[in-house]
């Protein structure tokens, strides 16, 4: 309902796009795969978003709807049934699970699999209460062969510093089986059922998730009918230069941003099937959704969630304990990459342009002073500050005032709650107040954090800046000059 009346007119809607995204920041997102939201976020999409792209993606980022498949099918189902029928769907956990998965499937399944694995390694088996029927839960045995011989193989992963199963996302499945196998003092079904585990976690990732993707396996998987050549991706993914491969990384996203914001209007590919499940009277429904802008858009979250770990190396790999003349021309190109991720973003600043033009101008000149240098980079500083109060603070601020009165207490994440706040009885005005700046305070926290280049271009920035200060501490105004326009390569 909310995304229809924002496509009546989506610039007069930014209070509404904001209340939409604090909502569901603040109070979390269910979404089954038999609701076919990616219906909805096609016809979202077919509206005049330009304007709103930056916000449009704020909320993107939120919704574990970006999949093709609707159900389990293909490897998922696989995987899956493999999972259960290798203990003859004996172990009700195991075979909970992959019920849930095949019929009433929604991103709340990944939380679930990350929680039995972590069940296998400690044998607690209370996370375990929320996700299953009372009933599956009295049968759950926290020891004998369903779970001693998995627990040993996850608490030798642990020795590995693979502590919580987003850890496994850090490495390929075949490193992941090669510590499976080191492990002794267990079965052969034992590992095979963990390496099961594994695969049938990445595969659900995969699919409700943007973070930690084999992208190449990802695309094997995906219809690119109507995107840019994967071709392209692929290679750029492949280069090895650290530069070279952002830019052709972004260069592929504004291929997708030309598709999702164009006011072409393509035709959704569905091939969706309705079955009934007789045993136990349950509908369910499988098949595929493919439409062009909905698939841009998704493969642009998770192209972006590769790109900031990427500039995350890049700012790492140049040396700024010193600053001299080359460096100032390895960082213009280094803030070149940054602006045109920002602008991918829907993220404009004439600011940090007119900076951009002062550094352009000063890396091509001899006579740049320290304190020019030094105003230079405060300007950069201001100039992200403003970026960050015209599209987060300024759109969010008056929509985070009052949130236990607005969304309830009981609708509120817990890693918004502190301490301070009691369980039960309405909240006083300090401590609601108190609540509010909280909640706010993780809230742009992590809507910055997600952006694309933009925490990465903050932390880069004031690096500079640290230095710049610490050299204006140690060396005079003129040694400054002369360090500060010296370069090696200039005879």
């Amino acid at each position: 309902m909310f995304l229809s009346l924002i496509c009546q007119h989506p610039k007069k809607s930014k209070r509404l796009l904001s209340a939409l995204i604090i909502y569901l920041s603040i109070g979390g997102v269910f979404i089954k795969d038999t609701d076919l939201f990616p219906r909805d976020i096609t016809g979202f999409l077919n509206a005049d978003i330009e304007g709103v792209y930056n916000l449009v993606k704020q909320l993107a980022r939120l919704l574990p709807a970006f999949f093709n498949e609707i159900g389990a099918e293909g490897q998922l189902r696989d995987i899956s049934t493999e999972l259960d029928e290798s203990c003859h769907r004996r172990d009700r956990l195991i075979h909970f699970l992959r019920k849930q998965c095949h019929v009433e499937s929604s991103s709340r399944i990944v939380e679930f699999i990350q929680q039995v694995m972590i069940f296998w390694k400690t044998k607690d088996k209370a996370p375990l209460e929320p996700f299953v029927p009372p009933s599956i839960f009295e049968e759950i045995q926290t020891s004998g062969r369903y779970v001693d011989g998995p627990g040993h193989i996850m608490q030798y992963l642990e020795e590995k510093k693979l502590s919580h199963p987003k850890d496994f996302l850090m490495y390929r499945q075949e490193a992941l089986d090669r510590y499976v196998e080191e492990v002794s003092g267990v079965t052969d079904l034992d590992r095979h059922r963990v390496r099961l585990m594994l695969r049938f976690f990445r595969l659900l990732n995969e699919k409700y998730g943007v973070d930690h993707l084999e992208i190449k396996s990802y695309l094997t998987n995906f219809k690119t009918d109507d995107l840019p050549d994967p071709r392209r991706l692929a290679a750029a993914l492949d280069e090895n230069r650290l530069e070279i491969k952002i830019d052709r990384l972004l260069s592929y996203m504004a291929d997708l941003k030309h598709i999702v914001v164009s006011d072409q209007v393509y035709e959704p590919n569905e091939a969706i099937y309705h079955k009934r499940h007789f045993a136990v009277d349950i509908p369910s429904m499988y098949g595929s959704y493919n439409e062009p802008k909905f698939d841009a858009l998704g493969l642009t979250l998770r192209i972006e969630s590769i790109v900031n770990v990427l500039f995350e190396d890049l700012i790492n790999s140049i040396d700024l304990r010193l600053i001299t003349k080359p460096t100032f021309v390895r960082i213009f190109s280094l803030l070149t990459l940054f602006r045109k991720a920002l602008s991918l973003d829907g993220i404009v600043s004439n600011k940090l342009d007119v900076q951009m033009e002062f550094l352009k101008y000063s890396v091509n000149t001899t006579t740049c002073s320290f304190t020019q240098y030094l105003d230079i980079f405060k300007g950069f500083v201001r100039a992200v500050a403003d970026m960050i109060n015209d599209y987060f603070h300024n759109i969010h601020s008056a929509n985070l005032l009052q949130i236990e009165a607005r969304i309830g207490k009981d609708q509120i994440q817990k890693k918004y709650l502190p301490g301070f706040v009691p369980d039960q009885g309405q909240l006083d005005e300090k401590t609601a107040r108190k609540l509010d700046q909280r909640v706010a305070d993780i809230f742009f926290r992590d809507r910055i954090a997600t952006s694309l280049g933009l925490q990465q271009l903050d932390v880069f920035l004031n690096r500079i800046l640290h230095t710049l200060f610490r050299q204006s501490e140690r060396l005079s105004q003129d040694q400054l000059s002369v360090l500060l326009n010296y370069d090696p390569k200039t005879p």
